[in-house]
């Protein structure tokens, strides 16, 4: 067995961490690396692999984030419910050097190839089937990021290498670790928050690209949402309803809902948007405000009203006026302020159409 754990600083003084496990003889080395992998992941490796085992990592640890390289032998990677338990609130910005692998983020399945980036939530599960392998990643805590990074469409969102997102994200990443050993703490930093908030506009980009096509990018998570669709006038809509349709037990129907705060709000959120798709193509003079409190699960006219001004600042009659004046400044400032990228996509439209009539 050859081992190697050097601990150092760049010349900068950011602390640094360069380890060199292997080749391995006796199996040492990759008990080692299992000891230190095993904190965040179930590992296996194929028979021909443990046998010429060897790691290579080099770390830079900033106060609330770290810079790494890693390159490794072929290996299968598993994050579930109980290795998220055991801990690790972080996020990635995983950039793929060489090896094609096949991955899946929370049943999401994807090929990950050389130069694509993807970004991950350790709050949610992995699973990771490698070749040989190099790589560059970005571990960020959670309470670093915006709020782009806790949508539930983000874990596994992946960056194509062909793509310009995925090419500006891969050489930000890239030029980040290669200049390490050069940058002060402070200017660390400010490249850190920097690549953070590139990689969170690029999130919002592809967050309202699937908006447009009305999927949330996580398989499991749209057939449910689906299922809420069909059933949203249903007064019994409800998490047992859910549950009783989608092969989740309880506990995992609960964890997929999580990042949308829960069922019961998921299904509150989703009627309010199928409700306000009714204002935004609606002809009349006024709107048939007790038609679509029926038609989209509410129990009265008012319990809709209520609802609605609390998510989105006013009321339906009040909304339905903008809407039916195009009155796209007053519209946009909503968009805005509550963060609804329905609504936004709407404005952009009537925009594009020629028909703004903003005052």
């Amino acid at each position: 067995m050859s081992s190697e754990d050097q601990s150092s600083s760049g010349r900068a003084g950011i602390p640094k961490y360069d380890m060199r496990l292997g080749p391995d003889t006796d199996g040492s080395a990759a008990a080692l690396y299992r000891q230190f992998i095993e904190l965040l992941y179930t590992l296996t490796f194929p028979p021909e692999a443990i046998a010429r085992f060897r790691f290579h990592g080099v770390t830079y640890q900033l106060p609330r984030a770290a810079v790494a390289s890693v390159e490794s032998v072929a290996q299968t990677l598993n994050r579930g419910p109980a290795e998220i338990a055991r801990g690790g609130d972080q996020f990635l910005i995983w950039a793929q050097v060489s090896g094609e692998s096949d991955a899946s983020y929370a049943g999401r399945e994807c090929k990950l190839r050389p130069g694509d980036v993807v970004i991950l939530d350790y709050a949610r599960e992995i699973f990771v089937r490698a070749p040989d392998f190099a790589s560059i990643y970005v571990m960020i805590e959670r309470n670093m990021v915006p709020p782009a990074f806790l949508a539930p469409s983000m874990h596994g969102t992946l960056f194509a290498a062909a793509s310009g997102p995925g090419q500006i994200l891969y050489r930000a990443v890239e030029s980040l670790l290669r200049s390490m050993d050069t940058l002060t703490l402070p200017e660390a930093g400010a490249a850190l928050d920097a690549l953070i908030t590139m990689t969170a506009g690029m999130l919002e980009g592809d967050l309202a690209r699937r908006a447009a096509h009305n999927s949330s990018g996580d398989p499991m998570l749209d057939k449910a949402l689906a299922l809420i669709d069909r059933n949203l006038a249903r007064s019994d809509l409800a998490p047992a309803l859910l549950q009783k349709s989608l092969p989740l037990s309880r506990s995992a129907l609960y964890r997929l809902f999580e990042p949308l705060g829960g069922v019961r709000n998921a299904i509150l959120q989703r009627r309010l948007e199928r409700a306000l798709r009714v204002l935004l193509s609606g002809t009349a003079v006024r709107p048939p405000l007790r038609k679509i409190a029926r038609d989209h699960g509410f129990s009265s006219e008012e319990q809709y009203s209520r609802a609605f001004r609390k998510r989105f600042g006013t009321t339906p009659p009040q909304f339905y006026d903008m809407v039916r004046r195009k009155d796209t400044v007053a519209l946009a400032a909503q968009a805005e302020r509550f963060g609804f990228t329905l609504l936004e996509i709407w404005i952009k439209q009537m925009i594009e159409a020629g028909i703004d009539r903003a005052r």
